[in-house]
């Protein structure tokens, strides 16, 4: 870790934090992109909703991949693009 910035670090940090939510969305009954009578699309729909929580954490690796990789600023964009989904999760959670 002591290749990276601890200001890069607190950044990419944050994309942890939707595995403290993970079990509202494997577990909670949060269905932000509805329900369907058909098995098959239900089952679609509910990896959909797991993706809300897993793209954060994938991104978190991909963005100090990025960095260690020299490769700054993809790296910073990524990590930012994880902070956004990172937010848009709490506030569907919040909201719904």
């Amino acid at each position: 870790m002591s290749d990276f910035p601890k200001w890069m670090l607190a950044l990419a940090g944050t994309n942890l934090i939707p595995l403290l939510i993970c079990p509202l969305f494997m577990f909670g009954a949060f269905h932000p992109f509805g329900t369907s009578e058909i098995g098959v699309l239900n089952f679609l729909l509910y990896m959909l909703t797991n993706l809300l929580w897993i793209v954060p954490f994938l991104l978190f690796f991909v963005s100090l991949h990025l960095y260690r990789r020299c490769f700054e600023k993809p790296g910073i964009v990524v990590a930012v693009l994880g902070l956004i989904i990172t937010i848009v999760d709490i506030c569907l959670l919040i909201w719904a």
